[in-house]
């Protein structure tokens, strides 16, 4: 599983003026693109911060504990493993660049990214299995 890196170049590219990276969007509730950008790379800094105060084990599937906060004074620990929380994060990357293509296509219309930027991996594949599903035959 990767991020596809040639979409967020291309973001990167194509958002080359700061007024367009910080300029705070009503369709994504006054948001930014910038503020999304930042968001989904904090979540990948707060597991490698939290992950560099641990001794990892070589094996990918160990168990660790994550502590969710819901306010001050109350939190949780729950038991997950390295891979299962990349795999959030890079679900939850996607969720973003989603929200910045709406903000993109709605706002920025020069700019151009592929139709599959904050497209999940799952919706992906599900759409090309039905394509070929419901492909009609050539005729001869």
């Amino acid at each position: 599983m990767f991020i596809n890196s040639k979409a967020i170049a291309q973001l990167a590219y194509s958002i080359n003026y700061r007024d367009q990276y910080t300029q705070k969007l009503p369709v994504l509730n006054g948001s930014s693109i910038g503020q999304h950008v930042r968001h989904a790379i904090k979540f990948f800094q707060c597991l490698f911060e939290e992950l560099s105060t641990i001794i990892i084990n070589s094996d990918p599937y160990f168990p660790i504990q994550l502590k969710v906060n819901f306010d001050d004074d109350n939190f949780e620990l729950i038991e997950t493993n390295f891979l299962r929380e990349l795999v959030y994060m890079v679900e939850h990357s996607i969720h973003h660049f989603a929200l910045m293509q709406i903000g993109i296509q709605e706002n920025f219309k020069h700019i151009k990214i592929e139709s599959n930027f904050g497209v999940a991996y799952s919706t992906i594949s599900h759409q090309q299995k039905q394509h070929v599903f419901f492909k009609r035959p050539q005729r001869w």
